[in-house]
C-alpha cells in the first residue's frame, strides 16, 4: 500500500491493513532477497469483467507470473488461492502453494468439516496434481499445493503457552509456504527504512516516490549480492548513490562548516576522495589556510595551495597527491 489520503479515483480503503488508505500495488518478489521482479498498480474494478472470466486474484497472479521460467515455485495468500489458479499455473509448468479460504469453489468437504484433530495432525485430499491439506496448529490451517506430495512430513518447533517449545510434525507444503512467503514483506521493510516519500496533494507524486524507492531497493539488493567484503548496509549504499548522483553540483555557495564526511582526513570516503581523478589541479590562493590532509590540532600546517575543483587547501607535495590519487 502506498499511503495517500487525497482525492483520487485510484485510492483504495482496506481497514485490515496498517496503511488503510492509499494506492494498492501487486508485487512479485524474490523470496530470499525481496527483489521486485514485476509489479502492477491497481486501478480499480475492470468494466469489461464478466462471471465467466478469471477472478481478480487469478488475473493478477496470471499476469505477474507470465514471464516466469518453468519449474518456478510461487507462494501467495488466501486472497489469490483457488483450485482454478493452481490448475492454470500447473499447465504452464509453474508450481504453487498457498493458504486457501474454505468457501472457495472446488474444495473437498473435509476442508469445512470440524474434525477433532490434535496439534500436528493433518488430513488431505488430492485431485490430479493438486492437493488440499488441512493441518492443525493452534487452529486449523487450510492450504492448496501443487509443489509437493501431501504425505511428505517435516518436523518444526512450536511455542506453547508457558513459553516452552515443542517439536511437532507438519506437511512439507506448510513448511515451504512459511519459508518463502515473506518476499514482498522483505521489500517493504527495506523500502520503509529510508523512504523518500513527501506529503503532496498531487496524486501522482506518491506513486513517483514509490517507484524511485523501488528502483533504489532493487539496486541495493543487486549491489549487496555483488559485494563480498566491506559494509553491506542500505544506508552506506544510499549515501554512495547520492554522492554519485549529485557529484560536485551546487546551486549556491554555502558558508560555514564543511560537511561531516569532509571534516577530517579519516572520514573522507574513497568515492569522494577519488572522484574525477585527473581533473583536480593545484592553484595558488590569496591567503594561507590549514592543510586538510596533514594539519592537526597539535601541529598546524598552513598553505596557499588550493585544489581548483573542490577548493580544498592542501600542501602541494605530498598531501595533494595522497588526497586525490590512490
Amino acid at each position: 500500500m502506498i499511503p495517500f489520503k487525497g482525492r483520487s479515483s485510484l485510492k483504495q480503503y482496506m481497514p485490515m491493513k496498517p496503511v488503510k488508505r492509499g494506492y494498492k500495488v501487486w508485487c512479485l518478489a524474490d523470496s530470499k532477497t525481496g527483489y521486485i521482479l514485476k509489479f502492477e498498480v491497481y486501478t480499480g474494478k475492470s468494466e469489461t469483467g464478466s462471471a465467466t472470466e478469471l477472478t481478480l486474484g487469478e488475473r493478477i497472479v496470471s499476469q505477474l507470473t507470465s514471464n516466469l521460467t518453468p519449474a518456478s515455485l510461487v507462494a501467495f495468500d488466501n486472497f489469490f488461492t483457488t483450485v482454478n489458479l493452481l490448475e492454470m499455473l500447473r499447465s504452464k509448468d509453474i508450481y504453487a502453494v498457498g493458504t486457501v479460504r474454505v468457501n472457495r469453489r472446488g474444495l473437498p468437504a473435509m476442508m469445512k468439516e470440524k474434525e477433532k484433530l490434535s496439534r500436528g495432525e493433518f488430513t488431505y485430499r488430492t485431485k490430479g496434481n493438486i492437493a488440499a491439506i488441512k493441518w492443525m496448529d493452534n487452529k486449523p490451517v487450510t492450504m492448496l499445493t501443487s509443489s509437493s506430495s501431501p504425505r511428505t512430513v517435516e518436523r518444526i518447533l512450536r511455542r506453547n503457552r508457558d513459553g516452552t517449545r515443542t517439536e511437532i510434525s507438519c506437511p512439507k507444503a506448510v513448511a515451504t509456504y512459511n519459508r518463502i512467503m515473506g518476499g514482498v514483506d522483505k521489500f517493504d521493510q527495506l523500502r520503509e527504512r529510508y523512504a523518500i516519500g513527501r506529503r503532496s496533494v498531487k496524486w501522482w507524486h506518491r506513486i513517483f516516490y514509490y517507484l524511485i524507492d523501488l528502483a533504489i531497493v532493487n539496486a541495493f539488493v543487486m549491489w549487496k549480492l555483488s559485494k563480498r567484503t566491506g559494509s553491506h548496509d542500505q544506508l552506506t549504499f544510499r549515501i554512495r548513490l547520492a554522492r554519485q548522483l549529485i557529484g560536485n553540483f551546487s546551486n549556491r555557495k554555502r558558508k560555514g562548516k564543511v560537511p561531516s564526511f569532509m571534516s577530517s582526513k579519516k572520514q573522507v570516503p574513497d568515492d569522494v576522495r577519488l572522484a574525477n581523478v585527473g581533473v583536480h589541479i593545484p592553484s595558488t590562493g590569496l591567503t594561507y589556510r590549514r592543510c586538510r590532509h596533514c594539519s592537526t590540532r597539535k601541529v598546524e600546517k598552513r598553505t596557499r595551495c588550493l585544489c581548483t575543483t573542490c577548493s580544498v587547501p592542501l600542501c602541494l607535495d605530498p598531501c595533494f597527491r595522497q588526497f586525490h590519487t590512490k
